[in-house]
């Protein structure tokens, strides 16, 4: 556009020039003319020309420029509405690929259940057609049959709560008494029973190693106990079922390493041990004697003396009866029986373990059997034998002895278990559980003491929970062997999930309100340009010029 505005001011010069010449000749010949412009005027008018093009030129450009960037905004615009209506497209066919996938299986899950319908119903009319053919004894029986099994199902939860409705305000008392007797227990736990503990034979040399091997061997046998040597750890351990032969043998041993006596000595040292031991015992049970105000035979006090050293699951067997006497007292208090009679019966319940290394059967019975030779009361016979159910408790202070030694025995830190057999306990707990098909998982709780398990709800139904959990106890009760009791607690839970499908943009910002800004704007700036350079507004027809651009 600008050569062609260059070509033509050249030629306008050209032809001025031409005309000038021509003028000049016709002067010549004719009359005298008006001078003609000089060349420096026709190069000014010239000049004027060139610049009014070149300005025009640089306008046409600048507004081609920018129809060109705003034609360009304007397809990028719809460059990107159509990428976001295709993206948007493309997510709604994902959706509803999804929702003819779940439609499909929706669909044969209806065809398979419609299968299984129709076999239900075939077996309706089956059974139908049997009933309907039976006679009066069998229909009698098929009645008597289905109402057993529904009572079977109602009977748990029956039983459930008629023992609520008997015992409902006695649990609580029961409770409240059992807490209050576990408070005003004032006797201590400090346990001061020494502990068979291994011999160390590390840094003795081989004579001395040998010599005390010899002494400790001899120590063995006229104690009862099994000598056992470990070379790899180097030591000797004294084992044996006598609580007071084990402890004559640990004192007997100490003794041995710390003078290095030689086998001959042993014999003498035994004896001396043996003699100041049974002081010992003698000593200890008549004080126990004298803390639980009972009176008895002097074999009676030898008996508790010997429970000093004897040990059920770490706890000390003479503090576990010592406790046991109080707590059952305190309980005979609250109820209004005799105290004395509960706290010997308490005190006493154990006496069988004095001696249940020498005399086959259970601690309980040896125990009670031992009392009658004695003289004891029989009813105190009797709670000592019923403690453990191996006689069936019938007085009212058998069960408070059975309480109070359930109480002594499981509470907190009473027993100390190994890891392995703690281990082994919660693992047959579970085990327990776990092997009903029933149960989806089971968790120990409380060190054993309760056991949560999760049923799968699809196989059980709420009024069969009470049948399945007083199973699982009883199976618990005949199979392990534990302190106090383990609670079992059954959970069922139905769950419904259901997923809301994402929400997809459903709308786009359309193009023609971005094409129509577009022109207004050029538009608005084609007017400012026009009307600065003619000093005149631009008028209508200007004002709504063509958006074409040649």
């Amino acid at each position: 556009m600008a050569a062609a505005l260059f070509t033509i001011a050249a030629l306008l010069v050209v032809g001025t020039i031409a005309l000038v010449l021509a003028g000049r000749a016709r002067g010549v010949a004719g009359p005298v003319a008006a001078p003609p412009p000089s060349v420096t005027q026709v190069r000014t008018q010239a000049a004027a020309i060139v610049s009014a093009a070149r300005t025009e030129a640089l306008a046409v450009r600048e507004a081609v420029a920018e129809e060109v960037g705003i034609r360009r905004a304007a397809l990028e615009a719809g460059e990107a509405a159509l990428a976001e209506r295709e993206r948007t497209w493309r997510d709604r066919r994902a959706i509803f690929d999804e929702r003819r996938f779940a439609h499909r299986k929706r669909r044969e899950e209806i065809e398979a259940r419609d299968a299984e319908v129709e076999v239900a119903r075939a077996e309706v009319r089956r059974t139908i057609a049997e009933r309907a053919a039976a006679d009066l004894e069998t229909a009698r029986g098929m009645v008597l049959e289905k109402l057993d099994a529904e009572l079977e199902a109602e009977r748990a939860e029956r039983v459930a709560q008629l023992v609520a409705d008997r015992t409902g305000e006695q649990e609580a008392t029961a409770r409240m008494l059992l807490v209050e007797a576990v408070e005003r227990q004032s006797e201590s736990h400090v346990d001061t029973a020494p502990r068979l503990s291994p011999i160390d034979l590390d840094g003795l040399d081989e004579p001395r190693r040998e010599r005390i091997l010899t002494a400790l061997q001899v120590v063995a046998e006229s104690t009862g106990t099994d000598l056992g040597i470990d070379n790899e750890r180097g030591q000797a351990t004294l084992r044996g079922l006598d609580p007071v032969g084990r402890e004559i043998a640990r004192q007997a041993s100490l003794e041995v390493l710390d003078r290095s006596i030689q086998a001959a000595d042993v014999a003498p040292l035994v004896v001396r041990t043996r003699r100041r031991l049974s002081a010992t015992i003698a000593e200890l049970g008549e004080r126990a004697l004298w803390e639980m105000a009972m009176e008895g035979r002097p074999e009676l006090a030898e008996l508790l003396g010997v429970l000093h050293y004897r040990f059920s699951y770490g706890q000390n067997a003479l503090l576990h009866c010592k406790e046991t006497g109080y707590l059952c007292g305190v309980l005979a208090a609250e109820l209004g029986l005799p105290q004395a009679s509960a706290r010997e019966a308490g005190a006493l319940h154990d006496i069988g373990k004095a001696v249940d290394h020498d005399v086959e059967g259970s601690h309980a019975i040896i125990g009670g059997e031992l009392l009658l030779v004695m003289g004891t009361d029989p009813a105190i016979a009797h709670a000592v034998k019923a403690h453990h159910f191996d006689v069936e408790p019938s007085t009212d202070l058998a069960m408070l002895t059975i309480c109070a030694d359930a109480i002594s025995a499981s509470r907190p830190g009473a027993r100390r278990d190994t890891l392995a057999a703690y281990l082994a306990r919660l693992e047959q707990l579970q085990g327990i559980a776990t092997r009903h098909p029933q149960v989806e998982r089971a968790f120990p709780l409380q060190a054993g003491r309760e056991v949560r398990i999760f049923v799968k709800a699809g196989q059980v139904a709420d009024p069969e929970m009470p049948a399945l959990s007083g199973e699982i106890a009883r199976e618990i009760e005949s199979e392990m062997q534990y302190p106090g009791v383990i609670k079992v607690t059954l959970i069922r839970e139905t769950q419904a999930i259901a997923t809301a499908p994402v929400q997809v943009g459903r709308s786009v910002e359309p193009l023609e309100p971005v094409l129509a800004g577009a022109a207004n704007k050029r538009r608005r700036r084609r007017r400012k340009r026009k009307g600065a350079g003619d000093g005149e507004p631009a008028g209508p027809s200007e004002a709504a010029g063509s958006d074409d651009v040649e």
